[in-house]
């Protein structure tokens, strides 16, 4: 009876413990501010894409809807973006437009890899987070 009743309270701490990791929204953090993702929102971003142009980098991207989406911000990083504590700066803020495709050139950059990525501020609060472009700048 003792073995039963400890094989209940071990998976009942089990079922808990499994339940209270699973969220519909994930939170992370960009180095500077909170980001919630919800994997339910629209839109996705169709390509998100960066190339160097004369001394500085374009971003370039587009979304597959407006839809509840009222801005975006352009990040960037000169560490590991794998790495969850990297710190990523906020570059701009734009708007969004029924255009479906964006651009922001960052003019301030020095030699390295740098990387990109696009944050979607949706107008439910949540953000959705774009996957992260690299360039290689060997010299100005």
């Amino acid at each position: 009876m003792k073995a039963k009743l400890s094989l209940l309270a071990i998976a009942i701490i089990i079922i808990i413990v499994s339940t209270a990791w699973i969220s519909p929204v994930s939170i992370t953090t960009t180095g500077n501010r909170p980001i919630k993702v919800s994997p339910k929102l629209n839109p996705s971003f169709s390509f998100v894409r960066a190339h160097r142009q004369g001394k500085g980098i374009t971003a370039t991207w587009g979304i597959t809807s407006t839809d509840g989406v009222i801005g975006f911000t352009v990040q960037r990083t000169y560490e590991d973006p794998t790495d969850p504590y990297a710190f990523w700066e906020d570059l701009c803020s734009l708007p969004c437009n029924p255009s479906r495709s964006f651009k922001h050139t960052d003019n301030n950059v020095f030699p390295g890899y740098i990387n990109y990525r696009i944050i979607a501020q949706m107008d439910n609060g949540s953000d959705v987070m774009s996957e992260t472009v690299t360039v290689r700048i060997v010299k100005h």
